[in-house]
């Protein structure tokens, strides 16, 4: 058997990534608004930018997730299905009566003010017979009574009755409004790397190189989150440039204060969390048991979060090896002088895992410092980890013996 299964047939990925494509299209029109703009995403169309001059575009989004033998997307060709369908909603909306627009003066009256842009990741094609047609009307080579002739001369080439319909569509609008349309009308093709042009785009808000993920992952977070609070209370997505600035500037900020930034990404864990030489020191004095599972998890994250964040810090060129050594060197002064007030008679008094529990406990209150910042607790929580692990402190007073 030959073609694709049933299952393939109706997958939702390809669906699923020209969703995506178009929040990302959106994500980076949030990161250029300029001063007076505003950006909504499905409100007026897929995507729509209102300017401070008052005039409005309005942007369809169209992905393919089909590519030529080269692999890159394939071409938006002359009878393209997507080109038309668009022209065709964009023809429809302008003489829409339900909006007020009947009369052609109407029609006229909001093409002064609007524009149209198709934007794709599909490849240009300089044998699109539509786009060299109307590139040529743009440029003054053709007039419009010749764009129509094209326009005209392709629906009877083509034997496909639904682009035929779109086409129609196209032709049936007035001389002048007709004219005004395709006067404001632009493409913007081979959009492909869309994630990269945001990430562009902080770069260019003076965003140094390491930084831009960071940036990026936050902004796009948030904006994640509030489109989806924003739909569920039954209101549209459009983010004003004082509103974007009021809500997610601060992670900009952040980003050029020159304060070390801190990521949250999950580590991978080891197989078993029990051989780790700082759970079993926990373990032994009761810290937390054997079959703790949740904690184990816990603290191992801390720990390998807080060498992550070393290596990526120096890997950034944001510190370097002695910053890391002075803030061992402070962790292991703070821990020296607990254990020798705990131990100074060299033996513990009463139970010697309630006052090994005593020192970590108080560990656990002190923040680290690395190059001058001040650690988040949980990072500082790993750093003693950490040193206990290789070990380099303990609890016990004969935790060397134990655990060299």
């Amino acid at each position: 058997m030959s073609g694709r299964s049933r299952v393939d047939t109706t997958s939702a990925d390809d669906k699923s990534i020209g969703f995506d494509y178009q929040y990302y299209y959106f994500l980076n029109e949030l990161l250029n608004l300029k001063s007076g703009q505003v950006v909504g995403l499905e409100v007026l169309d897929d995507v729509h930018v209102e300017r401070s001059d008052g005039t409005t575009l309005l942007v369809q989004l169209k992905h393919t997730v089909q590519t030529s033998a080269q692999g890159i997307p394939i071409n938006l060709t002359t009878m393209d299905s997507d080109l038309w369908k668009s022209i065709s909603n964009w023809c429809k909306l302008i003489i829409d009566p339900a909006d007020g627009r009947a009369s052609v003066d109407s029609q006229l009256a909001f093409l002064k003010k609007t524009s149209f842009l198709l934007a794709s990741n599909k490849s240009e094609n300089n044998k699109n017979a539509f786009l060299i047609s109307i590139e040529a009307f743009k440029a003054n080579m053709k007039s419009h009574a010749e764009l129509v002739a094209d326009i005209t001369s392709l629906k009877a080439k083509s034997k496909d009755q639904v682009i035929q319909g779109y086409i129609d569509d196209v032709l049936s609008l007035d001389v002048a409004v007709s004219k005004r349309f395709f006067e404001h009308l632009s493409f913007a093709l081979g959009e492909d790397e869309i994630i990269n042009l945001c990430k562009m785009s902080i770069a260019e808000k003076q965003i140094h190189p390491t930084r831009i993920d960071d940036v990026f992952n936050a902004v796009d977070s948030q904006v994640r989150q509030n489109s989806f609070a924003t739909i569920k209370a039954g209101n549209k997505i459009t983010i004003s440039f004082d509103e974007f600035n009021q809500q997610y500037r601060r992670h900009f900020d952040k980003a050029r204060s020159g304060a070390l930034l801190f990521r949250k990404f999950p580590p991978v864990l080891p197989d078993n969390l029990l051989d780790q030489t700082f759970i079993k020191q926990l373990v032994d004095i009761n810290d937390i048991s054997e079959d703790d599972i949740e904690f184990h998890t816990k603290f191992t994250t801390r720990r390998l979060q807080f060498r992550d964040d070393m290596e990526r810090l120096i890997q950034d060129g944001d510190i370097t090896q002695s910053d890391i050594d002075d803030l061992e060197e402070e962790a292991f002064l703070i821990w020296e002088g607990k254990f020798r007030q705990t131990y100074s008679d060299q033996q513990s008094n009463g139970d010697e895992r309630a006052s090994a529990c005593a020192i970590i406990g108080d560990l656990r209150q002190r923040k680290l410092t690395l190059a001058s910042q001040d650690l988040p607790l949980p990072l500082s929580h790993g750093g003693f980890y950490d040193l206990s692990d290789r070990p380099v402190i303990g609890w016990l007073s004969d935790w060397k013996d134990r655990y060299k």
